[in-house]
């Protein structure tokens, strides 16, 4: 199989197990290297995109499990969202260097070992993905894709690296409330949203301007109203984005970045719980959770 025909199986396909077909080791040689730009994935309409919106619960009320299986279903949206748009960028940009798109295969695999996580987990809570309305916000930035480095400010520098914030908000939450399990999901995507960053810093650093440095450089890629806000989380986890390779400069001017919705989401809640800024780890997560 081609990768081609792969990342279009991925996006056209209709349903949920089409899109958990996991990646081959080898790919047969490509021969037509020119650009497609699909404009939306197939969907059987048990998955369908809506434009209902479903608020998230509050981080205080995770201790129903209702709940639980309600915030797990929103984060395996982002997933099956983000399997379909690293495939979209395999066909979108057939030319970009082979370990960026190999990178991209990886992530497909790995978002895909997500989105199996969560759905197993929200269905220990009484969910079946595709029991709520799901969201197509990452989709409603195609437009701002016009090469692989916006591609991967929109999608690594910002949707994934907003994740390294929530996921150890999430993790610190379930372990809060004793559920070390979920806590132990949030973790393992933690340790790959690391990655999925770090390859995105790659693709986007080798690309800088002389004149601009990375955080100016970022800027030129998003376009309003899509802004900074988008790459971080309720708290702010700078450590988490030094693992992901990016500078300090890069790192102090998305800490101080504010617009008008800063705040607005959920801050009261993180407020009470009190949560600090030390990292949860995996090998750590039993000792720390005495601690919160």
């Amino acid at each position: 199989m081609k990768l081609s025909e792969y990342a279009k199986h991925l996006l056209l396909a209709p349903n949920l197990e089409d899109k958990l077909f996991t990646p081959a080791k080898h790919w047969d040689e490509e021969i037509d290297d020119k650009p497609l730009r699909i404009q939306k994935p197939g969907r059987s309409h048990l998955i369908q995109f809506s434009d209902k919106k479903v608020k998230i619960p509050r981080l205080e009320h995770l201790n129903l499990e209702s709940n639980k299986g309600l915030t797990l279903h929103h984060f395996a949206n982002h997933e099956l969202m983000a399997i379909e748009l690293f495939a979209w960028a395999i066909l979108a940009f057939p030319n970009a260097p082979k370990s960026i798109r190999n990178g991209w295969v990886k992530t497909i695999e790995e978002e895909q070992t997500h989105l199996k996580l969560y759905i197993n987990r929200m269905n220990d809570f009484g969910v079946q993905f595709g029991d709520i309305p799901l969201n197509y916000i990452f989709w409603k930035q195609l437009e701002q894709f016009h090469t692989l480095e916006s591609f991967s400010a929109v999608m690594s520098l910002s949707f994934e690296g907003a994740n390294l914030d929530y996921s150890q908000v999430y993790a610190k939450v379930f372990s809060y409330f004793g559920d070390l399990k979920t806590s132990e999901i949030m973790l393992t995507i933690f340790e790959d949203e690391v990655k999925h960053v770090k390859r995105g810093v790659r693709a986007f650093e080798k690309s800088i301007p002389p004149e601009k440095n990375s955080w100016e450089y970022y800027l030129t890629l998003i376009q309003f109203p899509f802004t900074p806000r988008r790459a971080k989380g309720y708290l702010f986890f700078p450590e988490t984005r030094y693992l992901a390779g990016l500078d300090q400069d890069f790192v102090n001017h998305l800490s101080n970045y504010e617009d008008k919705y800063t705040g607005r989401v959920n801050l009261e809640s993180v407020k009470k719980f009190g949560l600090g800024s030390e990292l949860m780890r995996k090998n750590r997560l039993d000792s720390l959770t005495n601690r919160l």
